[in-house]
């Protein structure tokens, strides 16, 4: 009876909000890229082609949620989500800046793709640039790889729209409005609600499935900034014998981060920058030393952290750490989680860490910093904590040391409390739970606000986020 009501509830899905009624599916963008046009025709009529393709997941994006700064600049030029909707869509503007980074680095536009990065230091270098053409133009075979790609871009996203979540519940009769957004994308595929899919081969379309797998337990992004935990990489020992779909993912990722600035700045990919991108390759390694089991979860891990490290010094940072002294490889994960790209940053984080907290606080957040996420003790990943310590560095009446170091301080006591889980939290969330997922969004508007600008203390009196599964252990 449950597979009869759920047939029901997919043939009734499919016949209405999912299929495009106002035209069919048309091949254009696959005719562009086949005959090589793609990658020369204007941008707009790219962005043209890109919604007459994927219609529904351009709908998607339009509802999904997104930290965004209102008072940063803009270019003196439309963006790609005014174009084709008549207002700004921040994650059809990444989406869309996303697809044109692919573009430029395909075509070796290497001055488009890095303008407006910023100070000479931290800009994209040449061989940087270079090592990515070689990545992108070996493994982009033929014209089904790059259409792979692009549709891979586009619903990389779609599960932050919180519809997805609710459609899927009436699909299913069952809720995974606690999952992370990227799991919650992995149950939509499986249950054929995302159309664009059914556009690729099926060689491709799992390739495509398999990576979505492999993104709803881990996040290049999140290893990167050491946002995620030891546990997070577990998927990667079911990429094994997968090594076209783990490329394509990664390609996608790259993409993914070109594209993150996209709803401020489409005009170039400006978080593609040099120290961002050095530790996108530490998790390529990584990866695949987990994957050939040269590593273990930890010490693969654990590589993020030296090598961000090792980054540091070279701009003067001098501390010195010891990757075996819980303390020590605490605040190197803030280093990470701060995105820290020079000696001045790293000591604004290390004063706030080694002297803005109490000593409980301290030992609180180092033990939650340290923890790899078991069954019997998940760890905890506060996620969207890099934007937070960057807008809270940013909400300061003269930008003086003293006043960042404050505000970096009052978000290190937040995070401690997050760190916690608590015995009553654990009952209530589904057995297996290795990584436990809050999401810090919601403390974004005080950190906006005049109040913590004048007194950083006042995000001590704010409630901490609601748990969500981030990763379960293999077998549950």
């Amino acid at each position: 009876m449950r597979q009869s009501l759920t047939g029901k509830r997919r043939a009734a899905y499919t016949g209405g909000k999912m299929q495009d009624q106002d035209r069919d599916r048309q091949p254009d963008l696959k005719n562009v890229i086949a005959d090589g046009s793609f990658w020369i025709i204007p941008e707009r009529r790219l962005f043209d082609l890109i919604k007459l393709q994927f219609p529904s997941e351009l709908q998607r994006l339009r509802n999904a949620t997104f930290l965004k700064n209102n008072n940063a600049p803009r270019p003196d030029r439309m963006s790609p989500s005014e174009y084709l909707f008549g207002q700004d869509y921040a994650e059809i503007d990444r989406t869309l800046l996303g697809v044109l980074a692919l573009r430029w680095i395909w075509n070796d536009e290497y001055d488009i793709l890095t303008r407006n990065q910023g100070p000479v230091g931290i800009i994209l270098k040449q061989e940087s640039f270079r090592l990515l053409r070689e990545i992108f133009l070996g493994n982009l075979k033929c014209s089904e790889d790059i259409y792979t790609l692009i549709v891979s871009i586009v619903i990389n996203d779609l599960g932050k729209d919180p519809d997805l979540a609710k459609d899927y519940a009436r699909l299913e009769l069952i809720d995974i409005s606690k999952v992370n957004h990227d799991m919650i994308l992995y149950h939509a595929v499986k249950a054929g609600m995302v159309p664009a899919l059914s556009l690729l081969t099926e060689e491709n379309r799992k390739h495509v499935l398999v990576g979505i797998r492999l993104g709803s337990d881990f996040n290049f992004g999140q290893l990167a900034q050491a946002e995620n935990a030891p546990a997070s990489l577990a998927g990667l020992a079911e990429m094994r014998g997968h090594d076209r779909a783990f490329e394509m993912r990664f390609m996608e990722q790259i993409l993914d981060l070109a594209g993150a600035s996209g709803h401020e700045d489409w005009t170039c990919a400006k978080k593609l920058i040099e120290p961002i991108f050095q530790s996108y390759r530490n998790v390529y390694d990584v990866a695949h030393a987990i994957i050939d089991e040269r590593m273990a979860l930890r010490e693969g891990y654990d590589i993020v952290l030296i090598r961000k490290l090792e980054l540091l010094r070279r701009t003067g940072y001098a501390r010195h750490f010891d990757i075996h002294i819980p303390q020590d490889r605490g605040l190197m994960r803030l280093l990470c989680l701060g995105n820290t790209t020079n000696a001045q940053e790293a000591d604004l984080c290390t004063t706030a860490f080694t002297e803005g907290i109490s000593n409980k606080t301290r030992q609180g957040l180092v033990h939650g910093l340290n923890l790899d996420g078991t069954v019997g003790e998940p760890a905890v990943q506060a996620t969207y904590i890099p934007a937070i310590l960057t807008q809270a560095t940013g909400n300061t009446p003269s930008g003086s040391v003293d006043e960042k170091v404050a505000a970096i301080s009052a978000v290190l006591r937040y995070l401690a409390r997050c760190s916690i889980v608590q015995p009553e939290s654990l009952e209530r969330l589904p057995r297996g739970v290795t990584v436990i997922e809050r999401d810090m969004r919601g403390i974004v508007p005080v950190l906006a606000s005049t109040e913590f600008s004048r007194n950083p203390d006042v995000l001590d009196r704010e409630d901490i986020p609601a748990d969500q599964v981030a990763n379960m252990a293999p077998g549950y």
